[in-house]
């Protein structure tokens, strides 16, 4: 495994810690591209099949070699699929078109079982690629002439099928090489995170001791990852209690987004991580008996790993008993007047003053709105507030509001 230094200009969802699997990988799909084969990396989601790719392409592959992604979505058209293709190649000769001389296009298709089938069962993104690997090219739609491409290979990526996504068919998985990438096995999943805590912990939080931070930190959240993922199983009425290693990741993203003057000592940190354990896996769960077994198996991690009680971590919280909020918002107890990007993320001490914040906004708000809204705050709305702060100011963040009706969502 080839050593790694971390730049503190890379965006989290896009750093890639090598592993023993990540390497292997890499070493087979740039043999396979080097040689003109297509490629199919399949695997369950977040196992960094994109990065994987997105990296060897880009950086590990000779000049010769000119990558070009393109992600399908259930969407997606032949015609779409034929014109990102006709616009990245030349025209060599009559009827024939490729990249410049002595280049070699490589078009990475992401997600490539996602295009939805119509009537007939086909999907016709895919077709259109099959078309072109088994007969070297398509037909120009203006011209109605046969546009034959050459110098091309295909590198495709694709979860496993379920949910949004098909199965594709044989008579196009047949002109691939499958290359299946295997989940993280647990020394793989420490050794990634504890390499880019470790990394934060070293150049933000010079006032904390690296070791007490990184190793327990990493291996609570995994323990808890494994329980929930083990004991929370969907069923009809919890069809969304799926978690995959993107939800351990975003736990790790979230105690390093917080703002690193506001963390005096290592307890700071672990506060924190209760609170994100609690954001990415508790705000999932749909009734109280869920979300208090949940804080009670958080507890039992935190005692065995940070050799402390729950309650400890947590302290008096903004309402004197227990409530922990974090968000962007409030600037040394007033309203944070800054751009989005510069605000700082840390905890909210007190609600009475968060409430009044909020009111301020909403004020701001109702000034400039056609459709003003006269809301009434209190603890409940502050809580679900701070919520979406903090996912709307994480790269890539996304937010599915689950509720009956008239439970306030829209507002």
């Amino acid at each position: 495994i080839p050593p790694f230094v971390l730049d503190s200009k890379t965006p989290f969802a896009e750093i890639a810690v090598p592993t023993l699997d990540t390497v292997r990988s890499s070493a087979v799909l740039a043999l396979l591209v080097k040689y003109g084969h297509a490629v199919l990396c399949c695997g369950a989601t977040g196992t960094g099949k994109t990065v994987v790719v997105n990296q060897q392409l880009g950086k590990g592959m000779p000049d010769a070699f000119q990558p070009k992604q393109m992600a399908f979505s259930a969407s997606t058209s032949a015609n779409q699929t034929q014109d990102i293709i006709d616009g990245k190649v030349d025209k060599r000769r009559k009827g024939v078109f490729g990249p410049p001389l002595g280049k070699k296009l490589v078009v990475f298709v992401d997600d490539l079982n996602m295009p939805s089938k119509e009537a007939y069962g086909a999907q016709p993104p895919i077709e259109i690629l099959r078309q072109h690997m088994h007969w070297g090219g398509w037909w120009d739609r203006r011209e109605i002439e046969w546009r034959q491409l050459v110098d091309m290979i295909y590198v495709g990526a694709m979860g496993l099928p379920g949910g949004g996504r098909t199965h594709l068919t044989c008579r196009y998985t047949r002109w691939f090489n499958i290359v299946f990438v295997t989940p993280f096995d647990d020394e793989g999943m420490t050794r990634i995170f504890t390499t880019i805590l470790g990394w934060w912990c070293q150049n933000k939080l010079p006032t904390v001791s690296v070791g007490q931070v990184k190793d327990p930190v990493v291996a609570a959240t995994l323990e808890v990852f494994k329980t929930v993922s083990s004991e929370l199983l969907p069923t009809p009425a919890k069809s969304h209690y799926t978690f995959n290693l993107r939800d351990l990741s975003k736990v790790i993203q979230g105690v390093m987004s917080v703002d690193p003057a506001s963390i005096g000592e290592v307890g700071d940190v672990y506060r924190l991580w209760v609170h994100e354990c609690k954001r990415i896996f508790q705000d999932r769960l749909i009734d109280t008996a869920d979300q208090k077994w949940f804080h009670e198996m958080q507890g039992k991690v935190a005692q065995t790993f940070f050799k402390k009680p729950m309650a400890n971590i947590i302290g008096p919280g903004c309402d004197g008993n227990g409530m922990l909020l974090y968000c962007d918002f409030i600037l040394q107890e007033k309203k944070a007047e800054a751009d989005y990007e510069q605000r700082k993320y840390q905890q909210v001490s007190d609600l009475k003053n968060a409430m009044g914040i909020v009111a301020e906004f909403l004020e701001d708000y109702n000034m400039i709105s056609n459709k003003p809204m006269d809301l009434v705050l209190f603890g409940y709305v502050i809580e679900h507030i701070c919520r979406l702060t903090r996912v709307f100011r994480q790269p890539a963040g996304h937010a599915l509001l689950v509720g009956v009706g008239g439970s306030g969502r829209q507002s």
